[in-house]
């Protein structure tokens, strides 16, 4: 019972986290599902589910403060308010830059839980990173789906633009999964709306309701990357929420996990889940900043505070650094949240005790020894570093003399590793007292 106690008021504390950096967040940051952040000349600027109305737009230049501005347009379009009478608030707006316009596509559902849905956007001509709510255009309809002719659900819309510069909708969210659709890049709109009819990319197969959504696409290095978030958003600490990835050499797919296994059967590559008080982190957004660093951004529950209706866990938009694992997969940096208000002393040897997670799970103290030789708790092993690529191994029990390994790259000055085990798992590894 003493036990029970002690981690509740550790989880009110409000600077705590069980991985360090996890629970980090700037001011203003509360209230926010399904943020989509891009950056404009050194301005940050998140579009996100409002709960009422169109959308929320907040600013940050340092991510220790977002700046909220408001909704995009003082009023929902009276074709949305026709089409979807019940719904008061738009869901999950994407943020996309052509050329010199700024379009916004945004979703409304009749009911929640239901795929009478329907996704619309935005056009801004002159976008002002100062001014965010000025200027917005609406152009209505693009697709929709309704109960009695559609198996696939009109929300949480992802617009691709490929290398060959034809643009994609990708959109879905439970029902039969995620699809994509070719939209006119001109009209913004889809290209053959009587022609080919969308398909589906991904679905999650360990889940009798088909739980995933919040798609996220883009391209790197020859694979067009499919995020999704697999689970349940919405019901605070409670929610399920996990990010997942497949790649694919196509803009359309076929999408796959790291085994070759397809996205439509199932397959993924892990990257992100609960880790207290960062409760169910999903529905991501991936953008590359001025600074050359790979960014996703996403809502998590924050387990420390009350949100509403009897629900623990406030949502908050997070923006952590991504990294690229050298087989291509992508893996979790640190919270900029967490980067903006920490100094990070550049470290000349391993040695010293660190905070060590594999899959998200308990985090142990480990301590690295000269000689090649850590210890955590009972366990002992050995680790080779060269340069910066580090390789942990751990002696299997069963077989002694034998090792699984872990093998991950130092960050930030040496204070920080991830990269994945044998298995695959996500492991991560901080400096304690840097």
């Amino acid at each position: 019972m003493l036990g029970t106690i002690a981690v509740v008021a550790m989880m009110m504390t409000s600077d705590w986290s069980a991985f360090p950096g996890d629970g980090s967040f700037a001011e203003g940051s509360e209230h926010t599902h399904d943020p989509a952040v891009l950056e404009f000349n050194g301005t940050y600027v998140s579009v996100s589910t409002s709960g009422q109305g169109m959308g929320v737009v907040k600013t940050t230049k340092d991510f220790k403060t977002w700046k909220i501005h408001g909704p995009l347009l003082k009023e929902n379009p009276d074709w949305l308010k026709k089409r979807v009478p019940e719904h008061r608030s738009v869901w999950a707006p994407d943020i996309v830059v052509f050329g010199k316009k700024v379009r916004v596509y945004y979703c409304a559902s009749r009911f929640f839980g239901g795929n009478d849905s329907v996704i619309g956007f935005l056009e801004n001509d002159h976008f002002d990173p100062e001014r965010p709510t000025e200027g917005w255009v609406d152009h209505g309809e693009v697709i929709d789906s309704r109960k009695d002719r559609n198996f696939y659900n009109c929300i949480d819309a992802d617009i691709l633009i490929d290398q060959a510069q034809r643009h994609w909708l990708f959109f879905g969210s439970y029902f039969a999964g995620i699809y994509c659709v070719e939209l006119d890049p001109v009209t913004g709109k889809m290209l053959d709306a009587a022609g080919k009819p969308p398909f589906q990319v991904a679905r999650n197969t360990t889940s009798r309701e088909n739980a995933l959504e919040g798609s996220c696409v883009l391209f790197k290095d020859g694979f067009y990357y499919l995020f999704v978030s697999y689970g349940l958003a919405a019901q605070g600490v409670r929610s399920t929420y996990q990010m997942m990835v497949g790649r694919s050499e196509n803009p359309t797919g076929p999408f796959v996990d790291a085994s070759g296994k397809a996205m439509t059967e199932g397959g993924h590559v892990n990257l992100l889940k609960t880790s207290p008080p960062m409760f169910s982190p999903g529905h991501n957004e991936v953008l590359r900043d001025s600074k050359g660093r790979w960014l996703t951004s996403y809502h998590f529950y924050d387990g420390r505070k009350y949100w509403t209706d009897g629900k623990w866990g406030m949502p908050r938009v997070q923006v952590r650094e991504m990294f690229w694992g050298e087989d291509g997969w992508p893996l979790p940096g640190l919270p900029l949240e967490h980067l903006a208000a920490t100094t990070l002393v550049t470290q000349k040897s391993l040695s010293g005790t660190w905070a060590h997670q594999a899959d998200f799970g308990n985090v142990d103290e480990i301590k690295f020894l000269p000689k090649g030789e850590f210890k955590s708790g009972d366990r002992s092993g050995k680790w080779k570093l060269s340069k910066d690529q580090l390789t942990l191994m751990w002696p299997k029990r069963e077989t002694p003399g034998e090792f699984w390994e872990d093998k991950v790259t130092l960050h930030y000055q040496g204070n920080y590793y991830v990269g994945r085990t044998q298995a695959g798992l996500v492991v991560r590894g901080y400096r304690l007292g840097s």
